[in-house]
């Protein structure tokens, strides 16, 4: 699998939420291929950032363009190019469905199929039992099954939210390896977490 990775270009960039801006006058340059962190505390509008530069989220200042597409008039284009693996809330797998169903799902409302998600999990070094619960799995596997489900798609980009949210230290280190690793494909990845992960990547950083 190999994919054309997405640009994303932004100045000035602001979001709104229902109790006022949530993070302002953003500047950005995301490369092709390139593994992104958003990093901040809690509240400082990392969801946000990622629901905005996925074409999910409306900013209200600012101009952004992926890959050459002008948000928000294109933002249906940019929900094609750039696929959430988790954002939360809202986008996160059902606890109580098995893997099978997950996938058996992703497949009839997605663009995936047996073979793309095969070679997806074996991108993301997955080998899980169809009949395990997704609550019942590591919380590693999760994510990184969200991931694969997403990959398996081959958008131009992901977005991840909350990488490091309760994963110790050895967990948080394979998933963003993962994560890495996608890059090598041409995918551009982008993770939000309080913190950069290590081994380095191109940082956006906002400010509580």
């Amino acid at each position: 699998m190999y994919v054309h990775g997405v640009s994303i270009l932004g100045q000035g960039v602001a979001a709104e939420g229902p109790e006022g801006l949530v993070f302002s006058d953003l500047d950005l340059r995301v490369e092709p291929g390139s593994l992104t962190a958003v990093t901040g505390p809690g509240g400082s509008g990392r969801t946000a950032a990622l629901l905005v530069l996925s074409g999910r989220m409306r900013a209200v200042a600012g101009w952004l363009e992926v890959d050459g597409h002008r948000l928000p008039r294109k933002a249906r284009k940019v929900r094609g190019l750039v696929r959430p693996a988790r954002i939360r809330p809202g986008c996160e797998l059902e606890e109580w469905h098995t893997v099978r169903e997950t996938i058996t799902e992703r497949k009839l409302i997605g663009d995936a199929n047996a073979k793309t998600i095969d070679s997806a999990f074996a991108l993301v070094g997955l080998d899980l039992d169809p009949h395990d619960l997704i609550g019942e799995l590591p919380d590693d596997e999760q994510l990184l099954l969200a991931v694969a489900l997403a990959v398996a798609g081959a958008p131009g980009a992901i977005v991840v939210d909350d990488v490091e949210r309760g994963l110790p230290a050895e967990q948080r280190a394979r998933v963003w390896a993962v994560l890495r690793d996608l890059t090598r494909i041409g995918m551009t990845v982008i993770a939000s977490s309080t913190d950069p992960p290590p081994g380095g990547a191109d940082v956006i950083r906002l400010a509580e």
